[in-house]
């Protein structure tokens, strides 16, 4: 049986062993899915592509079965098995789960209802934040249990990222309009992978490379029983998702952005750079959210190239949307260093509740040092010795350390910490000097008797990654060298650092250079 009379055949209620009223068909430039009932029932297509080959019943069965097997790993409750699509012996009718000769094989998956979809309730702006950061928690967790890769293995090599970016750049200029558009992306995406050979290969030694999701847009993420299901799963090129854990991340990042969700995309970052402490990755995070996006309007113009060749209609929808993908590679790859922007203020002074709004409405990288200190010290209890000298010299000095890698990158960084001492600042402010970045110190000020109730309302909450009591708010009025006439010249209140440093970034270049700069 062909694959347009097997197509018909499935639309019919009666092929199924459950209750049907009408069967439903999404088609990608791959596969359909037949949605039927309380299941859905996805087949590949008999096509044959530079990156896929689906010719033979063989390979399209051995493929269902290697979705089943990965995607039970983020999907456990979302995927049911691998079925027949079989001809009964006596009438000849095409039956799922049938027991005659099998014609085809399917992934049997629970239904869910499409509005549920990340990618539906970002356009409807119905996306709970919560459920963001459960995803990128999960994400998080995911990676970090998933085998790593060795070097030997060939993946997430410089040669075999290069492989994939030229298949996809062909892809693009076989069928893109914008062909202008298209070669400068190509050559700046082109320049930066070889900039970044280097880095490529530090990360598969450093085991950044394990065997991820691979096509983690918000079209394959599900809100299951309420929390956000990652599917879909690729499944047909090992070295699609034995890749570097921060280019999975990114596909999320870009399609949140792409959509118009910064705020969003930002959030989903920081959570996750949180949980997983891979801060490292934000040295190739711009790439790959530029190779996401190329990736995308690939997938975009060949789907739609398809379509075009049955119905004979023009791809101007796709076009479209593949020049803003293009656009947004462009803009990515162009970005220059990022400003630093310091938190400074006692315990409870509201630090982390403006450094969380600022990191949203301005698309910036927060990096805590409750969090960086816990990180440091694992297993050690507080009293042990984390509030020493001497470790929180090492909680400052990685805090450095991560702000000049995202600085380096293209990042706005926002160091989140008291900053109470001046040799503090003055690291950080000598950095934006040697990186030629704009610099900002955002003051946070609050009454004594404010201090002392939100700490304690914190302890009792038991939400918060800080363990400063108000023993440790007495220490630090003791100790506290106020800010100086000179650093003054950097303040934002922060009272207006949410609307004022994200305008302050739109003016040009020449406005943020340093006092110091200007002699």
């Amino acid at each position: 049986m062909d694959d347009t009379a097997l197509t018909e055949a499935l639309t019919q209620a009666g092929a199924y062993p459950h209750p049907v009223q009408e069967v439903h068909v999404i088609e990608t430039h791959i596969s359909r899915v037949f949605l039927a009932g309380a299941f859905a029932y996805k087949i590949r297509k008999p096509v044959r592509f530079d990156f896929v080959d689906f010719s033979t019943a063989q390979a399209r069965r051995a493929d269902c079965e290697t979705e089943f097997r990965l995607n039970s790993r983020l999907a456990p409750g979302l995927y049911l098995g691998v079925v027949p699509i079989a001809t009964d012996d006596g009438a000849g009718a095409v039956r799922v789960e049938g027991h005659g000769t099998p014609l085809e094989y399917a992934v049997k998956m629970r239904r869910f209802e499409q509005q549920d979809l990340l990618l539906e309730r970002v356009r409807t702006k119905h996306l709970d934040v919560a459920h963001l950061d459960a995803l990128a928690r999960r994400i998080a967790a995911f990676h970090h249990d998933q085998p790593r890769a060795a070097p030997a293995e060939g993946f997430g090599t410089p040669e075999r990222v290069d492989a994939t970016l030229k298949e996809c750049l062909g892809g693009i200029a076989r069928l893109a309009h914008d062909v202008s558009l298209a070669d400068r992306v190509a050559l700046l995406i082109r320049t930066r992978a070889s900039m970044l050979a280097g880095a490529l290969r530090s990360r598969l030694r450093h085991g950044h490379v394990r065997e991820c999701h691979g096509d983690l847009h918000l079209g394959n993420i599900v809100l299951l029983d309420d929390k956000p299901t990652p599917f879909d799963c690729l499944e047909f090129d090992p070295g699609l998702r034995w890749i570097d854990t921060i280019s999975d991340l990114a596909f999320p990042f870009m399609d949140l952005q792409h959509h118009g969700r910064q705020d969003l995309a930002y959030r989903l970052l920081n959570v996750y750079l949180q949980h997983s402490g891979d801060y490292a990755g934000l040295v190739l995070l711009p790439f790959y959210v530029a190779m996401r996006a190329l990736v995308r309007a690939r997938v975009l113009l060949e789907r739609e190239h398809q379509q075009q060749r049955a119905a004979r209609v023009p791809l101007v929808a796709a076009q479209v949307e593949c020049h803003d993908l293009l656009a947004l590679a462009r803009r990515t790859l162009a970005r220059r260093n990022g400003p630093l922007i310091l938190m400074h203020g006692l315990s409870g002074s509201g630090k982390s509740t403006v450094a969380a709004q600022m990191s949203e409405t301005a698309g910036m990288v927060r990096v805590r040092s409750d969090v960086e200190r816990k990180r440091l010290h694992h297993g050690m209890q507080p009293e042990s010795g984390w509030y020493s000298d001497t470790q929180t010299e090492r909680t400052y000095y990685r805090l450095l350390a991560i702000c000049r890698l995202g600085c380096s990158a293209g990042f706005p960084m926002i160091a989140d910490a008291t900053f109470l001492f001046r040799s503090q600042r003055d690291r950080f402010a000598a950095q934006a000097r040697r990186l030629g970045v704009p610099f900002f110190i955002v003051d946070c000020e609050a009454s004594l008797e404010s201090l002392r109730a939100r700490i304690e309302a914190r302890a009792r909450a038991r939400l918060d990654p800080s363990e400063a009591d108000c023993a440790t708010l007495e220490w630090q009025l003791r100790v506290q060298e106020p800010l100086t006439a000179a650093e003054r010249a950097y303040v934002v209140p922060a009272s207006q650092a949410t609307a004022l440093i994200p305008g302050r970034m739109e003016i040009s270049e020449d406005d943020f250079t340093m006092p110091s700069q200007r002699g």
